[in-house]
């Protein structure tokens, strides 16, 4: 039987979505720490026993906080009471069902996965749809639409943009 990885005060199964919201910011400080400390460790490395045997275990470590910062994402969605089927590209939300286009729905599933972080428009079509031929123009396209149909849906989450840090799905119930 695998061990929870928790940290002293953390509750899984709370009900309190800011709780959840907390969380998902906490981990996600966590796994950066983490990888830039794995990243270190290879390069000071060197090869011998001590150092190798450091590597795995911060490689361990790092793959249970993301499996935490998995979980208070999906956590964070659920208390939400939000579901994306990107495949069906359908946002359903408090009993309402929305139709998404292709891009709508693979933006929101790449946002929704990073919650609070921001990207730049470059950064997204990139990283969201592996369409670096976008323009910052279409992308905003989108992310009217994408604004427009959370609006009215009445999703707590907004896709907000911030000077020299990009655009960003922050939950705000």
């Amino acid at each position: 039987m695998t061990e929870l990885y928790l940290i002293q005060g953390e509750v899984p199964d709370t009900h309190d979505l800011d709780d959840a919201r907390q969380w998902v910011t906490i981990y996600r400080e966590l796994v950066t720490f983490a990888d830039r400390t794995l990243n270190r460790v290879r390069r000071e490395g060197g090869g011998n026993v001590a150092s190798d045997a450091d590597e795995r275990w911060m490689e361990g470590h790092l793959r249970r906080l993301q499996s935490r910062l998995d979980f208070w994402e999906r956590r964070l969605w659920e208390l939400a009471g939000l579901d994306l089927d990107v495949r069906r590209r359908v946002l359903s939300y408090a009993g309402k069902r929305l139709g998404l286009t292709r891009r709508e729905a693979e933006l929101l599933a790449y946002l929704a996965g990073r919650p609070g972080q921001f990207f730049s428009a470059t950064q997204l079509v990139t990283l969201a749809w592996g369409a670096p031929g976008l323009s910052a123009e279409q992308l905003r396209t989108y992310v009217v639409r994408l604004r427009r149909h959370l609006a009215t849906t009445g999703v707590p989450a907004r896709l907000v943009s911030e000077p020299r840090r990009g655009y960003g799905l922050v939950f705000t119930a």
